[in-house]
């Protein structure tokens, strides 16, 4: 997405621009399938408008239709809809009767999450000041961004406060692992506190485009066809000559280029260079930033459930509704995520495959899966009282990577298949594996496949190593740069921490400093 904002801009100011795909559609994880009349988003369930997304379709002149996408939270038998932030009061009352041994300890936690959720508030409260037309009624859009500014600039203070793992904050307030892991588990580890806990009011953020994720993908792409824009599908860039200012496919084609943008896995870019012809300075400026991607690491991948389901939308809408996270099991994951799968990796090969799968049991019953029906927001999306059915949790590349190459990696993708969907048909979906038509899945491999990602990163850089690129507000508007010349980076890598409406955001940002050349 983010090399597609780049194309669509740079048309408007009439640059000719080729963008090279390295899969035969466009959108990389932000894109949609259809199997047997259902709809299935390959990446994002929904997405994050962050004051970003609309104000940039918008500032682009393209129109598309959003739809509502409340999000649920469902443990055990507790379910909440999050309609306002008073469904707090909800969530924080379901984690009281979840652990009522704790409960002094969920009206501390409970607060902070109000607190930093407000911060949050704030910071989505205005549209990027960037693709607001100032042309028209400049005074009162600035009577009202004044005020929001300073507003903004303080929540930005109080939020740095919170930049620490979210796994340190919670030991602070909690001594019951299971309450820590319940609340935090579904988020990438090491997160910081600030998004993690204030992650309530992004909830209320989500929307989805009608016609499914995929369709921004393609408004983008239409947007971009309209000015001298190519777009090469098939085509997997395996060398970068900034000495030459070219690239090399992986049929030895060349491309040459002016300026570059790299939309796409940066370790990848930085293994790819060929320095030769560079000054030695820029070189060991390279070599530098080099060391530092062998460092850092991708954050986790996922695993996707995909079945079309024969049972109405309105079933789903009872139980749990359109977007859903969901536990089963109160105990959280504990040390099934951290000791046990760390002996999963270090110790694989002396592993049988029965222990391995023992150990999936226990990490698929206590995980929290994301859960999206799309014909809940679109009923085009689906046949006629039918549903099509998305159940996904992160997961580690490396592991199911080992497995491919013990040899049973079909074998461990079907174990997995059928666990989720056993174990959903025993608690929140009664007797659904009855009423499957069909089912596949897709896994961190898959992932690794479509987008290109070291290890299968969805959200670019992982916060348990140190992070390579810019990773603070002030420092955005640097997110393009690299050491590199004439070449750019824009992307889920580009800036930390990432997501679609970054992706955009860092697109626009090395246009900019393309144009101003």
């Amino acid at each position: 997405m983010a090399g597609l904002t780049a194309a669509a801009y740079l048309a408007r100011e009439n640059v000719t621009v080729t963008v090279l795909e390295k899969n035969n559609r466009i959108g990389g994880l932000l894109s949609s399938f259809e199997q047997d009349g259902f709809l299935f988003d390959s990446g994002p369930r929904a997405l994050v408008n962050s004051g970003m997304v609309t104000p940039m379709f918008k500032d682009l002149g393209i129109e598309y239709e959003f739809l509502d996408n409340t999000i649920s939270i469902g443990i055990e038998d507790e379910m909440i809809r999050v309609e306002s932030m008073d469904s707090l009061k909800e969530y924080e009352a379901a984690l009281c009767r979840l652990y009522p041994e704790s409960v002094d300890d969920i009206h501390k936690i409970i607060p902070v999450m109000r607190k930093l959720s407000k911060y949050t508030e704030i910071l989505y409260e205005f549209d990027n000041p960037n693709f607001i037309d100032f042309s028209n009624n400049t005074a009162a859009i600035l009577s009202k961004m004044t005020p929001w500014f300073f507003k903004f600039l303080w929540s930005l203070y109080k939020m740095r406060q919170f930049n620490f793992p979210m796994e340190e904050h919670m030991a602070r307030l909690t001594d019951n692992q299971s309450l820590h892991d319940i609340i935090l588990q579904s988020f990438f580890r090491k997160m910081p506190s600030y998004f993690a806990l204030g992650y309530f009011y992004v909830y209320l953020d989500y929307f989805y485009p009608k016609g499914g994720t995929g369709a921004l993908a393609h408004l983008m792409e239409q947007k971009a066809l309209e000015g001298d824009v190519k777009i090469q599908l098939n085509t997997k860039i395996v060398e970068v000559r900034p000495g030459a200012k070219e690239v090399i496919d992986s049929e030895g084609n060349a491309y040459k280029y002016d300026e570059m943008i790299w939309a796409a896995d940066l370790k990848t870019l930085y293994q790819q260079l060929d320095t030769a012809n560079l000054d030695s300075a820029v070189r060991a400026e390279i070599e530098a930033k080099q060391k530092k991607m062998v460092l850092a690491k991708g954050a986790e991948s996922v695993f996707m459930l995909f079945a079309g389901i024969n049972r109405p939308p309105s079933y789903f809408r009872e139980h749990g509704g359109e977007h859903l996270f969901y536990t089963h099991s109160r105990q959280g994951l504990g040390e099934t995520l951290t000791t046990e799968r760390e002996d999963i990796l270090a110790n694989f090969e002396n592993k049988s495959k029965e222990e391995i799968l023992a150990w999936l049991d226990r990490f698929l019953s206590r995980n929290t899966f994301e859960v999206s029906v799309p014909a809940l927001r679109d009923p085009s999306l689906a046949p006629e009282g039918k549903s099509g059915l998305m159940i996904s949790c992160l997961f580690d590349y490396d592991i199911v990577k080992k497995v491919q190459e013990a040899g049973w990696y079909d074998e461990f993708k079907q174990n997995l298949e059928d666990k989720v969907f056993s174990l959903f048909s025993q608690t929140l979906y009664k007797g659904i594996d009855q009423d499957i038509l069909f089912k596949y899945s897709s896994s961190p491999l898959t992932v690794n496949k479509i987008s290109g990602s070291t290890g299968g990163a969805i959200t670019g850089w992982s916060f348990e190593t140190p992070i390579p690129v810019v990773y603070t507000l002030k420092d955005i508007n640097q997110s393009a740069l690299t050491p590199i010349p004439n070449v750019y980076k824009a992307g889920q890598f580009a800036y930390c921490p990432a997501g679609v409406p970054i992706a955009m955001l860092t697109g626009w940002y090395a246009t900019q400093e393309i144009v101003k050349e």
